[in-house]
């Protein structure tokens, strides 16, 4: 799917592409990616001509997004993706400049933004990346038509001079008024083939918008803190409304995820938004992430009768040590009380897990799965995975600084997960696995206490069916043995 934009006398024809969908990434699919609509709205701006192809929601691949991009033409090609899918966004780069070597490709967000050198090191197709918020460095970048005397200017850029050394710009300055930025250029994505999966059952078509970004708390694991570097900013409740309204009236959407690292962060800013929701008397419902120590039964209220049916809490873990550990900043009984009255006022709630952090014990493994019994028992959803590690985060520093993955660690070049098969769906991403909490024990450990053992068998067939080398079958093979060591001696 793509929907292009005339370009002025003068401009670039620009493709944007939201790379393919990897395996066992968090499933997006039928919501349009906001980095690259905000991005398409800011270089229409100057006369460009701009397509957009969402490889990721319309399941091409690779090469079938290179194709299309290549039938348009463009100057440039931008590439989205996270750290997921980031070998997609790489191979449909390769595609692109294998097709039209003239073409210049610039990628940024928070996978390559915080992996920038090391990306046009290793990925010579990639010609700039965008380090931070791309909105005004991608404006920028295309302005200077790509000569070295201009490009040195352009804050927030890294890219390779005319000798092919890596230079890395100083920063750009975040944008604070973000009621600045036009909204993502909804046109373009041609919304008729949009939905996401509804937030209640059998609800209606949904739509990702955003109300603030960046977060200041300070969690070990978390890539929004080392792409924002914890600075918050909000959209005014009356420019996101008019967003939300435009979305309902001329789109035809009645139901919205938020899309907010937190979206009560500011309890003012949640209760303003709410209120103007009230204020115009928009009949919609919406999804929001939250934190147990920002809400109270009073905020809670006010949120489901400005339409929110679902909230979601990132507890992470039930032992307090390990809380501390994370620098998460809440509290086992701030949990307790939040999750309460969410549920006391109507609202569904969803809870995520997180396991192995470092010096956590299997004492602290029993107390999270204490927790996500007890807490499922009074009627929330909770939901476990593995931690992974992402670039930038303190958890990347720690794990290096304890030799649990190299120094020099590419982000870039091929890698995978020996032990995806117990931690996760997704091979291409390392996952942290402290030295006394293998993942066989852990799984094993968890499964036992859960009740939850018969379900492994088909798990494993599921698995294997999707086996397609001898390499994985002897490696899935072997990690079964060590899953039967650990469940025994988890007895």
């Amino acid at each position: 799917m793509s929907i292009s934009k005339q370009k002025k006398s003068g401009g670039l024809k620009v493709v944007l592409i939201y790379a393919s969908r990897a395996s066992g990434e968090i499933e997006l699919k039928g919501l349009p990616f906001l980095s690259v609509g905000y991005l398409a709205s800011s270089i229409l701006a100057d006369g460009h001509a701009v397509s957009i192809i969402d490889a990721h929601t319309f399941g091409y691949s690779p090469q079938e997004a290179a194709r299309r991009a290549l039938e348009l033409g463009p100057d440039i090609v931008g590439l989205a993706a996270n750290t997921h899918n980031r070998f997609l966004a790489i191979e449909t780069a390769r595609h692109v400049k294998k097709g039209d070597g003239r073409i210049k490709i610039f990628t940024g967000g928070p996978h390559f933004g915080l992996t920038a050198k090391n990306a046009l090191a290793v990925v010579p197709e990639i010609d700039f990346v965008i380090k931070g918020e791309g909105e005004i460095t991608s404006r920028e970048l295309l302005k200077t038509n790509f000569k070295p005397d201009k490009m040195k200017d352009v804050l927030g850029l890294v890219w390779r001079d005319g000798f092919g050394n890596i230079v890395e710009n100083p920063d750009r300055a975040f944008m604070w008024n973000l009621d600045e930025l036009p909204w993502p250029a909804w046109d373009l994505f041609g919304l008729e083939n949009y939905g996401g999966t509804p937030i209640e059952k059998g609800g209606d078509k949904t739509i990702g918008v955003i109300s603030s970004r960046g977060c200041p708390n300070r969690c070990i694991f978390c890539s929004s803190l080392a792409f924002h570097k914890g600075a918050l900013r909000l959209r005014s409740a009356e420019n996101f409304v008019d967003e939300l309204e435009l979305l309902n009236k001329r789109y035809g959407f009645k139901a919205f995820k938020f899309w907010d690292d937190t979206f009560t962060i500011v309890r003012r800013h949640a209760e303003d938004v709410c209120n103007e929701i009230l204020k115009r008397r928009l009949a919609i419902k919406w999804y929001a992430p939250c934190r147990v120590n920002t809400v109270d039964k009073e905020l809670l209220a006010l949120m489901k009768k400005a339409g929110c049916v679902r909230v979601n809490f990132g507890i992470e873990s039930g032992s307090p040590r390990v809380l501390k550990i994370m620098k998460k900043g809440i509290t086992m009984d701030q949990a307790r009380t939040a999750i309460k009255a969410a549920l006391e006022v109507g609202l569904d709630v969803t809870l995520n897990f997180l396991m192995i952090f470092p010096h956590e014990t299997m004492a602290d493994i029993a107390m999270t799965v204490d927790a996500i019994q007890e807490f499922k028992a009074m009627g929330a959803k909770p939901s476990y995975s593995f931690i992974v590690i992402y670039p930038g985060t303190e958890l990347e520093a720690i794990a290096k600084q304890e030799g649990l993955m190299p120094v020099d660690f590419s982000w870039n070049s091929p890698y995978k997960s020996e032990k995806s098969y117990i931690a996760g769906e997704d091979p291409s991403v390392p996952y942290f696995e402290w030295p006394e909490l293998p993942f066989e024990l852990v799984k094993a450990f968890v499964l036992k206490r859960m009740g939850n053992k018969k379900n492994l068998a088909k798990r494993f067939f599921k698995k294997l069916r999707r086996v397609r080398q001898w390499e994985d079958l002897r490696s899935l093979g072997q990690l079964g043995v060590n899953y039967l060591k650990a469940q025994i001696k988890a007895e």
